[in-house]
Protein backbone atom coordinates (compact mmCIF):
# COMPACT_ATOMS: atom_id res chain seq x y z
CA UNK A 1 0.00 0.00 0.00
CA UNK A 2 3.19 2.19 0.36
CA UNK A 3 5.00 1.44 -2.02
CA UNK A 4 1.32 2.22 -4.26
CA UNK A 5 1.04 5.82 -2.73
CA UNK A 6 5.08 6.77 -3.45
CA UNK A 7 4.29 5.55 -6.90
CA UNK A 8 1.39 7.89 -7.08
CA UNK A 9 3.40 10.90 -5.54
CA UNK A 10 5.89 10.53 -8.24
CA UNK A 11 3.47 10.52 -10.95
CA UNK A 12 2.02 13.91 -9.08
CA UNK A 13 5.45 15.35 -9.21
CA UNK A 14 6.24 14.56 -12.84
CA UNK A 15 2.80 15.83 -13.86
CA UNK A 16 3.78 19.00 -11.40
CA UNK A 17 7.18 19.41 -13.24
CA UNK A 18 5.62 19.26 -16.22
CA UNK A 19 3.14 21.69 -15.94
CA UNK A 20 5.18 23.97 -14.40
CA UNK A 21 7.47 23.64 -17.30
CA UNK A 22 4.92 24.16 -19.57
CA UNK A 23 4.11 27.27 -17.90
CA UNK A 24 7.33 29.23 -17.53
CA UNK A 25 7.39 28.54 -21.23
CA UNK A 26 4.50 30.02 -22.19
CA UNK A 27 5.52 33.40 -20.24
CA UNK A 28 8.73 33.22 -21.36
CA UNK A 29 7.64 33.02 -24.79
CA UNK A 30 4.55 36.10 -24.40
CA UNK A 31 7.10 38.49 -22.40
CA UNK A 32 9.70 37.94 -25.11
CA UNK A 33 6.84 38.31 -27.77
CA UNK A 34 5.50 41.85 -25.84
CA UNK A 35 8.62 43.08 -25.25
CA UNK A 36 8.80 46.92 -25.13
CA UNK A 37 10.26 48.42 -28.25
CA UNK A 38 8.99 51.88 -27.01
CA UNK A 39 11.40 54.29 -25.36
CA UNK A 40 8.77 55.35 -22.95
CA UNK A 41 10.48 58.08 -20.66
CA UNK A 42 13.60 59.75 -20.03
CA UNK A 43 15.23 56.60 -17.91
CA UNK A 44 14.67 54.13 -20.56
CA UNK A 45 16.17 56.66 -22.94
CA UNK A 46 19.39 56.61 -21.01
CA UNK A 47 19.67 53.35 -20.78
CA UNK A 48 19.10 52.88 -24.46
CA UNK A 49 21.91 55.21 -25.27
CA UNK A 50 23.97 53.54 -22.95
CA UNK A 51 23.74 50.52 -24.67
CA UNK A 52 24.68 51.62 -27.52
CA UNK A 53 27.06 53.47 -25.97
CA UNK A 54 28.40 54.25 -22.75
CA UNK A 55 28.98 57.48 -21.71
CA UNK A 56 28.08 58.25 -17.87
CA UNK A 57 28.87 61.97 -18.51
CA UNK A 58 26.55 62.22 -21.21
CA UNK A 59 23.97 60.28 -19.14
CA UNK A 60 24.20 57.11 -21.15
CA UNK A 61 22.73 56.69 -18.69
CA UNK A 62 22.59 59.14 -16.24
CA UNK A 63 24.07 58.23 -12.98
CA UNK A 64 24.77 55.80 -11.11
CA UNK A 65 25.25 54.04 -14.45
CA UNK A 66 23.68 50.94 -13.51
CA UNK A 67 26.46 48.93 -15.20
CA UNK A 68 25.59 45.16 -14.83
CA UNK A 69 22.55 46.05 -16.26
CA UNK A 70 23.34 47.66 -19.54
CA UNK A 71 26.35 45.15 -19.59
CA UNK A 72 23.28 42.41 -20.15
CA UNK A 73 21.44 45.10 -22.51
CA UNK A 74 24.57 45.10 -24.26
CA UNK A 75 25.38 41.67 -24.61
CA UNK A 76 21.61 40.74 -25.55
CA UNK A 77 22.39 43.96 -28.57
CA UNK A 78 24.85 41.61 -30.43
CA UNK A 79 21.86 39.38 -31.45
CA UNK A 80 18.59 42.32 -30.89
CA UNK A 81 19.03 45.27 -33.24
CA UNK A 82 16.52 47.55 -31.15
CA UNK A 83 18.27 48.62 -28.18
CA UNK A 84 15.24 49.28 -26.31
CA UNK A 85 13.85 45.63 -26.91
CA UNK A 86 17.19 44.32 -25.61
CA UNK A 87 17.33 45.43 -22.54
CA UNK A 88 13.84 43.95 -22.30
CA UNK A 89 14.73 40.60 -23.43
CA UNK A 90 17.50 40.73 -20.93
CA UNK A 91 14.92 41.33 -18.15
CA UNK A 92 13.13 38.63 -18.92
CA UNK A 93 15.75 36.63 -18.93
CA UNK A 94 17.12 37.10 -15.97
CA UNK A 95 13.14 37.55 -14.28
CA UNK A 96 13.52 33.61 -15.82
CA UNK A 97 16.71 32.79 -14.10
CA UNK A 98 14.85 34.11 -10.71
CA UNK A 99 12.82 30.98 -10.81
CA UNK A 100 15.66 29.25 -9.30
CA UNK A 101 16.21 30.81 -5.73
CA UNK A 102 12.75 31.23 -5.21
CA UNK A 103 11.87 27.76 -5.90
CA UNK A 104 14.53 26.91 -3.20
CA UNK A 105 13.53 29.53 -0.55
CA UNK A 106 10.16 27.89 -0.59
CA UNK A 107 11.69 24.37 -0.93
CA UNK A 108 13.39 24.91 2.58
CA UNK A 109 9.95 24.56 4.23
CA UNK A 110 7.76 23.05 1.71
CA UNK A 111 7.40 19.59 -0.57
CA UNK A 112 7.81 20.59 -4.09
CA UNK A 113 4.31 20.21 -5.68
CA UNK A 114 3.63 23.32 -3.09
CA UNK A 115 7.05 24.78 -3.80
CA UNK A 116 6.19 24.95 -7.70
CA UNK A 117 2.75 26.16 -6.99
CA UNK A 118 4.08 29.18 -4.50
CA UNK A 119 7.09 30.13 -7.36
CA UNK A 120 4.56 30.33 -10.06
CA UNK A 121 2.30 32.85 -8.22
CA UNK A 122 5.30 35.13 -7.66
CA UNK A 123 6.60 34.29 -11.26
CA UNK A 124 3.29 34.91 -12.46
CA UNK A 125 2.30 38.56 -10.74
CA UNK A 126 0.86 40.97 -13.29
CA UNK A 127 2.74 44.02 -12.67
CA UNK A 128 6.36 41.58 -12.50
CA UNK A 129 4.99 40.67 -15.73
CA UNK A 130 4.66 44.10 -16.89
CA UNK A 131 7.75 45.09 -15.50
CA UNK A 132 9.98 42.45 -17.13
CA UNK A 133 8.79 43.76 -20.66
CA UNK A 134 10.39 47.22 -20.10
CA UNK A 135 13.79 48.62 -20.54
CA UNK A 136 14.09 49.34 -16.84
CA UNK A 137 16.36 48.18 -14.21
CA UNK A 138 13.32 47.13 -11.84
CA UNK A 139 12.87 43.56 -12.90
CA UNK A 140 16.62 42.31 -13.13
CA UNK A 141 17.46 43.95 -9.68
CA UNK A 142 14.30 42.35 -8.70
CA UNK A 143 15.62 39.31 -9.71
CA UNK A 144 19.30 39.28 -8.54
CA UNK A 145 17.37 40.34 -5.09
CA UNK A 146 16.03 37.13 -4.80
CA UNK A 147 19.52 35.22 -5.67
CA UNK A 148 20.59 37.79 -2.76
CA UNK A 149 18.18 36.52 -0.35
CA UNK A 150 18.31 32.72 -1.56
CA UNK A 151 22.34 33.22 -0.77
CA UNK A 152 21.82 34.79 2.71
CA UNK A 153 19.52 31.61 3.51
CA UNK A 154 22.69 29.65 2.39
CA UNK A 155 24.95 31.78 4.44
CA UNK A 156 23.10 31.83 7.52
CA UNK A 157 22.82 27.78 7.38
CA UNK A 158 26.41 26.57 6.75
CA UNK A 159 29.85 28.03 8.00
CA UNK A 160 31.68 27.09 4.41
CA UNK A 161 33.83 30.03 3.28
CA UNK A 162 32.53 30.25 0.05
CA UNK A 163 29.15 30.10 1.33
CA UNK A 164 29.56 32.99 4.07
CA UNK A 165 31.38 34.85 0.24
CA UNK A 166 28.48 34.37 -1.71
CA UNK A 167 25.57 37.44 -0.22
CA UNK A 168 28.64 39.84 -0.83
CA UNK A 169 29.67 38.95 -4.37
CA UNK A 170 25.98 38.43 -5.47
CA UNK A 171 25.15 42.15 -3.03
CA UNK A 172 27.51 43.76 -5.19
CA UNK A 173 25.76 42.72 -9.05
CA UNK A 174 22.46 44.09 -7.20
CA UNK A 175 24.03 47.29 -6.38
CA UNK A 176 25.57 47.36 -9.88
CA UNK A 177 22.35 46.52 -11.35
CA UNK A 178 20.39 48.90 -9.29
CA UNK A 179 21.76 51.66 -6.72
CA UNK A 180 18.41 52.05 -5.16
CA UNK A 181 18.11 48.57 -3.77
CA UNK A 182 20.78 49.57 -0.90
CA UNK A 183 18.59 48.91 2.29
CA UNK A 184 18.56 45.09 1.12
CA UNK A 185 22.21 45.33 2.28
CA UNK A 186 20.76 44.83 5.84
CA UNK A 187 20.66 41.53 5.12
CA UNK A 188 24.45 41.21 5.55
CA UNK A 189 24.77 43.22 8.74
CA UNK A 190 22.01 40.54 10.07
CA UNK A 191 24.22 37.83 8.80
CA UNK A 192 26.75 39.06 10.50
CA UNK A 193 25.32 39.96 13.82
CA UNK A 194 23.83 35.88 13.70
CA UNK A 195 27.34 34.61 13.82
CA UNK A 196 28.78 36.42 16.55
CA UNK A 197 27.96 33.75 18.78
CA UNK A 198 30.26 31.43 17.16
CA UNK A 199 33.53 33.14 18.04
CA UNK A 200 34.74 33.41 21.83
CA UNK A 201 36.12 36.62 21.85
CA UNK A 202 35.23 40.12 20.70
CA UNK A 203 38.29 40.76 19.27
CA UNK A 204 38.22 37.76 16.93
CA UNK A 205 35.02 38.52 16.05
CA UNK A 206 36.02 42.75 15.28
CA UNK A 207 38.53 40.91 13.11
CA UNK A 208 36.15 38.76 11.18
CA UNK A 209 33.60 41.81 10.56
CA UNK A 210 36.34 43.84 9.36
CA UNK A 211 37.85 41.07 6.84
CA UNK A 212 34.56 40.30 5.74
CA UNK A 213 33.62 44.60 5.29
CA UNK A 214 36.89 44.68 3.38
CA UNK A 215 36.47 41.67 1.10
CA UNK A 216 32.41 43.42 0.24
CA UNK A 217 34.33 46.88 -0.19
CA UNK A 218 36.44 44.35 -3.04
CA UNK A 219 33.35 43.40 -4.57
CA UNK A 220 31.40 46.49 -4.57
CA UNK A 221 35.13 48.73 -6.00
CA UNK A 222 34.47 46.66 -9.18
CA UNK A 223 31.97 48.06 -10.74
CA UNK A 224 32.97 51.64 -8.61
CA UNK A 225 36.00 51.29 -10.78
CA UNK A 226 34.52 51.09 -14.01
CA UNK A 227 32.45 53.86 -13.52
CA UNK A 228 35.36 55.50 -12.69
CA UNK A 229 37.25 55.05 -15.58
CA UNK A 230 34.19 55.34 -18.14
CA UNK A 231 33.86 59.28 -16.65
CA UNK A 232 37.80 60.09 -17.45
CA UNK A 233 38.37 60.76 -13.59
CA UNK A 234 37.84 60.40 -9.93
CA UNK A 235 36.97 63.93 -9.22
CA UNK A 236 34.12 63.90 -12.26
CA UNK A 237 32.68 60.80 -11.20
CA UNK A 238 32.24 62.39 -7.89
CA UNK A 239 31.10 65.78 -9.21
CA UNK A 240 28.29 63.63 -11.16
CA UNK A 241 27.63 62.00 -8.04
CA UNK A 242 26.77 64.94 -5.86
CA UNK A 243 24.90 66.34 -8.70
CA UNK A 244 22.59 63.38 -9.01
CA UNK A 245 22.02 63.22 -5.09
CA UNK A 246 21.30 66.72 -4.91
CA UNK A 247 18.88 66.40 -7.74
CA UNK A 248 17.52 63.57 -6.37
CA UNK A 249 16.73 64.91 -2.92
CA UNK A 250 15.68 68.60 -3.47
CA UNK A 251 14.08 68.76 -7.26
CA UNK A 252 13.08 65.58 -9.38
CA UNK A 253 13.78 62.72 -7.72
CA UNK A 254 10.56 62.77 -5.59
CA UNK A 255 12.19 62.35 -2.34
CA UNK A 256 10.13 63.85 0.85
CA UNK A 257 12.82 66.33 0.53
CA UNK A 258 11.47 67.70 -2.23
CA UNK A 259 8.07 66.96 -2.23
CA UNK A 260 5.05 69.04 -0.71
CA UNK A 261 3.01 66.43 -0.01
CA UNK A 262 2.12 65.50 3.60
CA UNK A 263 3.94 62.41 5.18
CA UNK A 264 0.40 60.56 6.23
CA UNK A 265 -0.41 61.41 2.20
CA UNK A 266 2.65 59.80 1.36
CA UNK A 267 1.92 56.76 2.83
CA UNK A 268 -1.17 56.07 1.88
CA UNK A 269 0.02 56.68 -1.17
CA UNK A 270 2.81 54.12 -0.97
CA UNK A 271 1.21 51.79 0.60
CA UNK A 272 -2.69 51.59 -0.38
CA UNK A 273 -1.91 52.67 -4.19
CA UNK A 274 1.53 51.45 -5.30
CA UNK A 275 1.94 48.49 -3.21
CA UNK A 276 -1.25 46.82 -2.52
CA UNK A 277 -3.40 48.23 -5.64
CA UNK A 278 -0.56 48.39 -8.18
CA UNK A 279 2.54 46.35 -7.54
CA UNK A 280 0.48 43.38 -5.54
CA UNK A 281 -2.51 43.29 -7.44
CA UNK A 282 -1.51 45.27 -11.25
CA UNK A 283 -4.81 46.80 -10.68
CA UNK A 284 -7.14 44.69 -11.20
CA UNK A 285 -9.76 43.81 -8.60
CA UNK A 286 -10.03 39.95 -8.82
CA UNK A 287 -6.44 39.60 -7.96
CA UNK A 288 -6.92 42.13 -5.25
CA UNK A 289 -9.67 39.93 -3.90
CA UNK A 290 -7.83 36.78 -3.96
CA UNK A 291 -4.97 38.39 -2.39
CA UNK A 292 -7.60 39.82 0.47
CA UNK A 293 -8.74 36.37 0.97
CA UNK A 294 -5.39 34.45 1.04
CA UNK A 295 -4.27 37.09 3.62
CA UNK A 296 -7.90 36.41 5.54
CA UNK A 297 -6.78 32.51 5.59
CA UNK A 298 -3.81 33.32 7.06
CA UNK A 299 -4.96 35.72 9.64
CA UNK A 300 -7.35 33.41 10.87
CA UNK A 301 -5.15 30.09 10.22
CA UNK A 302 -1.98 31.94 11.44
CA UNK A 303 1.11 30.31 13.01
CA UNK A 304 2.81 32.48 15.68
CA UNK A 305 5.05 28.94 16.20
CA UNK A 306 6.56 29.25 12.51
CA UNK A 307 7.32 32.83 12.18
CA UNK A 308 8.38 32.94 16.12
CA UNK A 309 10.77 30.29 15.28
CA UNK A 310 11.77 31.13 11.85
CA UNK A 311 14.87 33.38 12.27
CA UNK A 312 15.39 33.58 8.42
CA UNK A 313 11.62 34.83 8.03
CA UNK A 314 12.42 37.74 10.75
CA UNK A 315 15.38 38.73 8.71
CA UNK A 316 13.23 39.13 5.17
CA UNK A 317 10.52 41.18 7.62
CA UNK A 318 13.59 43.63 8.79
CA UNK A 319 14.60 44.26 4.78
CA UNK A 320 11.12 44.51 3.85
CA UNK A 321 10.81 47.32 6.46
CA UNK A 322 13.71 48.99 5.96
CA UNK A 323 13.08 49.10 2.14
CA UNK A 324 9.82 50.36 3.14
CA UNK A 325 10.85 53.22 4.73
CA UNK A 326 13.66 53.94 1.84
CA UNK A 327 10.89 53.74 -0.94
CA UNK A 328 8.82 56.39 1.93
CA UNK A 329 11.35 58.85 2.62
CA UNK A 330 14.01 58.34 -0.65
CA UNK A 331 12.35 57.35 -3.25
CA UNK A 332 9.90 58.92 -5.90
CA UNK A 333 6.03 57.65 -4.57
CA UNK A 334 4.46 58.92 -7.72
CA UNK A 335 6.06 55.46 -9.60
CA UNK A 336 4.68 52.53 -8.21
CA UNK A 337 7.46 50.38 -9.65
CA UNK A 338 9.93 51.76 -6.98
CA UNK A 339 7.86 49.21 -4.52
CA UNK A 340 7.95 46.38 -6.55
CA UNK A 341 10.34 44.08 -4.33
CA UNK A 342 7.84 44.31 -1.57
CA UNK A 343 5.18 42.69 -3.55
CA UNK A 344 6.53 39.29 -3.97
CA UNK A 345 8.68 39.33 -0.66
CA UNK A 346 5.11 39.92 1.24
CA UNK A 347 4.14 36.50 -0.68
CA UNK A 348 6.70 34.88 0.07
CA UNK A 349 6.32 35.84 3.80
CA UNK A 350 2.50 35.05 3.88
CA UNK A 351 2.57 31.73 2.42
CA UNK A 352 5.05 30.76 5.27
CA UNK A 353 2.85 31.78 8.00
CA UNK A 354 -0.08 29.93 8.05
CA UNK A 355 -1.36 26.80 9.86
CA UNK A 356 -1.18 23.14 7.97
CA UNK A 357 -4.84 22.69 8.39
CA UNK A 358 -5.45 25.43 6.11
CA UNK A 359 -3.17 23.65 3.08
CA UNK A 360 -6.43 23.03 1.18
CA UNK A 361 -8.15 26.24 1.51
CA UNK A 362 -3.94 27.94 0.15
CA UNK A 363 -3.46 25.45 -2.53
CA UNK A 364 -6.83 26.72 -4.12
CA UNK A 365 -6.71 30.61 -3.63
CA UNK A 366 -2.58 30.23 -5.01
CA UNK A 367 -4.14 27.82 -8.14
CA UNK A 368 -6.79 30.61 -8.69
CA UNK A 369 -3.96 33.44 -8.92
CA UNK A 370 -1.89 31.98 -11.18
CA UNK A 371 -4.29 31.65 -13.72
CA UNK A 372 -5.55 35.16 -13.13
CA UNK A 373 -2.41 36.47 -12.73
CA UNK A 374 -0.93 35.32 -16.00
CA UNK A 375 -4.34 36.14 -18.13
CA UNK A 376 -3.61 39.70 -16.72
CA UNK A 377 -0.32 40.40 -16.93
CA UNK A 378 -0.19 38.87 -20.30
CA UNK A 379 -2.95 41.37 -21.37
CA UNK A 380 -0.97 44.32 -19.85
CA UNK A 381 2.31 43.44 -21.73
CA UNK A 382 0.35 42.50 -24.63
CA UNK A 383 -1.39 46.21 -24.38
CA UNK A 384 1.71 48.15 -23.15
CA UNK A 385 3.41 46.43 -26.32
CA UNK A 386 0.50 47.29 -29.06
CA UNK A 387 -0.72 50.76 -27.56
CA UNK A 388 2.13 53.66 -28.03
CA UNK A 389 2.72 55.81 -24.88
CA UNK A 390 1.20 59.25 -25.00
CA UNK A 391 4.98 60.94 -25.84
CA UNK A 392 5.30 58.93 -29.03
CA UNK A 393 1.77 59.89 -30.11
CA UNK A 394 3.01 63.45 -28.89
CA UNK A 395 5.84 63.48 -30.98
CA UNK A 396 3.51 62.38 -33.68
CA UNK A 397 1.00 64.57 -34.14
CA UNK A 398 3.87 67.72 -33.97
CA UNK A 399 5.50 66.14 -36.73
CA UNK A 400 2.44 66.79 -38.82
CA UNK A 401 1.84 69.83 -37.99
CA UNK A 402 2.08 72.45 -40.40
CA UNK A 403 4.76 75.50 -40.53
CA UNK A 404 7.82 76.16 -38.65
CA UNK A 405 7.60 75.27 -34.76
CA UNK A 406 9.00 75.21 -31.32
CA UNK A 407 7.86 73.33 -28.25
CA UNK A 408 8.54 73.12 -24.83
CA UNK A 409 8.82 70.48 -22.70
CA UNK A 410 9.61 68.68 -19.26
CA UNK A 411 11.35 65.17 -19.63
CA UNK A 412 9.59 64.70 -22.96
CA UNK A 413 12.26 66.30 -24.95
CA UNK A 414 14.74 63.72 -23.48
CA UNK A 415 12.36 60.95 -25.98
CA UNK A 416 12.14 63.73 -28.54
CA UNK A 417 15.85 63.65 -29.06
CA UNK A 418 15.91 60.14 -29.14
CA UNK A 419 13.46 59.81 -31.96
CA UNK A 420 15.21 62.34 -33.52
CA UNK A 421 12.32 64.39 -34.51
CA UNK A 422 12.31 67.02 -37.41
CA UNK A 423 11.40 70.00 -35.38
CA UNK A 424 12.97 72.34 -32.58
CA UNK A 425 12.38 71.54 -29.08
CA UNK A 426 13.94 72.63 -25.70
CA UNK A 427 13.20 71.46 -22.19
CA UNK A 428 12.46 74.68 -19.99
CA UNK A 429 11.61 75.02 -16.36
CA UNK A 430 11.09 78.87 -15.71
CA UNK A 431 8.89 80.99 -16.91
CA UNK A 432 11.80 84.17 -17.23
CA UNK A 433 13.81 82.03 -19.30
CA UNK A 434 10.76 81.12 -21.87
CA UNK A 435 10.35 85.01 -21.77
CA UNK A 436 13.78 85.62 -23.49
CA UNK A 437 13.03 82.97 -26.16
CA UNK A 438 10.09 84.24 -27.01
CA UNK A 439 11.62 86.85 -29.06
CA UNK A 440 13.33 84.45 -30.91
CA UNK A 441 10.67 82.56 -31.99
CA UNK A 442 8.10 85.19 -32.97
CA UNK A 443 8.01 83.57 -36.84
CA UNK A 444 7.06 80.20 -35.30
CA UNK A 445 3.80 78.30 -33.75
CA UNK A 446 5.53 78.37 -30.20
CA UNK A 447 3.80 74.77 -28.21
CA UNK A 448 4.05 74.00 -24.80
CA UNK A 449 2.96 70.69 -22.55
CA UNK A 450 0.95 70.81 -20.19
CA UNK A 451 3.84 70.04 -17.76
CA UNK A 452 5.53 73.31 -18.86
CA UNK A 453 2.19 75.27 -18.42
CA UNK A 454 1.31 73.83 -15.08
CA UNK A 455 5.26 74.94 -14.19
CA UNK A 456 4.24 78.42 -14.79
CA UNK A 457 1.75 78.54 -13.10
CA UNK A 458 3.41 77.06 -10.13
CA UNK A 459 5.53 79.94 -10.15
CA UNK A 460 2.77 82.32 -10.18
CA UNK A 461 2.22 83.37 -13.78
CA UNK A 462 -1.18 83.64 -14.90
CA UNK A 463 -1.29 82.06 -18.30
CA UNK A 464 -4.93 82.20 -19.08
CA UNK A 465 -5.72 83.92 -22.43
CA UNK A 466 -2.33 83.46 -23.31
CA UNK A 467 -2.05 79.79 -24.32
CA UNK A 468 -4.82 77.48 -25.56
CA UNK A 469 -4.97 74.09 -25.82
CA UNK A 470 -4.78 72.11 -29.24
CA UNK A 471 -4.46 68.22 -28.21
CA UNK A 472 -4.43 65.63 -25.86
CA UNK A 473 -2.63 62.44 -25.82
CA UNK A 474 -3.23 59.32 -23.59
CA UNK A 475 -1.93 55.91 -22.81
CA UNK A 476 -1.84 53.60 -19.53
CA UNK A 477 -0.80 55.63 -16.14
CA UNK A 478 0.59 52.55 -14.61
CA UNK A 479 2.70 52.16 -18.03
CA UNK A 480 3.97 56.04 -18.08
CA UNK A 481 2.71 56.95 -14.16
CA UNK A 482 4.19 60.64 -14.72
CA UNK A 483 3.23 61.06 -18.68
CA UNK A 484 0.28 59.15 -19.15
CA UNK A 485 -1.83 61.60 -20.11
CA UNK A 486 0.25 65.01 -21.91
CA UNK A 487 -1.98 68.05 -23.32
CA UNK A 488 -0.29 70.24 -25.92
CA UNK A 489 -0.90 74.20 -25.76
CA UNK A 490 0.09 76.51 -28.25
CA UNK A 491 0.99 80.66 -27.39
CA UNK A 492 -1.50 82.92 -28.36
CA UNK A 493 0.46 85.90 -29.85
CA UNK A 494 -1.47 89.25 -29.04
Amino acid sequence: MKKGLDDSNNTFKIIAWAMFLVFVSCTLYFRLADGSEWARSWDQVDFALGVKQYDLFSMQPHFPGYPYFILGGMIVHKWVQDPVYALSVFNTILTLSSLVPIFLLFKRRFPVLQALLFTSVIHSMGYLWVMSTEAMSEASALSVLWWYIWSLYQADRSSALRWRILPLLVFSILMGVRLSYLPFGLGILWLWWRERRAFQTKKSYVQYVLSKAGIAAAFQFIWVVGLVLSTGSTSTFIELAFGFAAGHFTEWGGAVTADSMPLWERVALLLFYNLIWTALSARSWIILGLYALLTLLVIFQFSKTKLRKDAFLQGILLLCTAYFLWALFAQNVDKPRHILPLSGLFVYLLLHIYADRAKVYIIGVCLSLVIVQTWVGQGLAEEKAENPPAVYQLTQYISELNGQKVVYTWEESRVMSYLQVDYTHKKILTYDYFQSELSYNKDKRVLLTDHVVKGFENQGYDLQGRVRKIAEFSSSNLFDPVYGKIELYEWTWK
